[in-house]
C-alpha cells in the first residue's frame, strides 16, 4: 500500500471548545497514557506532513504543535475551521479532538474518496444514510467552502451540515456498526465508557 503522507492536505485538530459539559479540559483528558489532543495529532500527522491545532496554545499543554488561535471564538468549530481554511489555503482533513476511537482505517478511507471522488466538491465526510447526519469534524474541507462558512456565519448559522449544502458534499454513507469510530467525549459519564 502506498503512503498517504502528503504535502497537499493539511491537517487540523480542533481544540477549542470550553468542555462545560465535561467539567474540564477534553483535549488534556489521559486515555492509555496519551491526552486527546495529543492522540488526534499524531493521527493527523500519519496523514499530512503539516499538522496544526486550532483554539489553544498547546505549548501551555506541553504539547510541541504549530498553532493558530481561533479568529472567531465562541461560534462553535465553524470559526476554528474557518481560521485553518484562511490561514492554510490548502485543503484540510479537520479532526476534533475527543473522538477517542478514531482510528487510522477511518481516516485513511476519507481521505482516498476525497482523492477519487472528491476533488469537485466542498467537503468530504462520512454521511449516515438513517439519519442524515454528516460527521462534519471527521471531514476534508476544501478552500473552496471557506466562503460558504462565511456566508453562513453572516446569516447567524453556525451548523456545518447546513453551511455547506447536499450537493456540494462527497458523501462516504456508514451505518450503525460503525457508529463506534464517531463517538466523543462530552460529558463524564462518556469517559466510563472508555473503560
Amino acid at each position: 500500500m502506498t503512503s498517504l503522507l502528503n504535502n497537499e492536505i493539511c491537517g487540523v485538530v480542533l481544540a477549542g471548545g470550553k468542555s462545560s459539559r465535561l467539567g474540564r479540559d477534553k483535549a488534556r483528558v489521559i486515555i492509555n497514557g496519551q491526552s486527546l489532543l495529543e492522540r488526534t495529532l499524531a493521527l493527523a500527522g500519519q496523514f499530512c506532513a503539516r499538522t496544526f491545532c486550532v483554539g489553544r496554545d498547546t505549548q501551555s499543554q506541553g504539547i510541541k504543535a504549530e498553532w493558530m488561535l481561533d479568529e472567531i471564538p465562541g461560534i462553535g468549530p465553524m470559526g476554528g475551521i474557518i481560521t485553518a481554511l484562511k490561514t492554510l489555503k490548502s485543503p484540510c482533513l479537520v479532526l476534533a479532538c475527543d473522538l477517542p476511537r478514531l482510528d487510522h482505517g477511518v481516516i485513511e478511507r476519507l481521505i482516498e474518496h476525497r482523492n477519487i471522488h472528491g476533488r469537485n466538491k466542498y467537503i468530504t465526510t462520512y454521511y449516515k444514510e438513517e439519519t442524515g447526519y454528516i460527521e462534519s469534524l471527521v471531514s476534508i474541507y476544501e478552500p473552496e467552502s471557506l466562503n460558504l462558512l462565511i456566508a453562513s456565519i453572516n446569516q447567524g448559522c453556525y451548523q456545518l451540515s447546513r453551511a455547506i449544502p447536499f450537493e456540494h458534499r462527497c458523501h462516504i454513507t456508514y451505518g450503525p456498526d460503525e457508529d463506534e469510530y464517531f463517538f466523543n467525549v462530552n460529558y463524564p459519564h462518556d469517559l466510563s465508557k472508555l473503560k
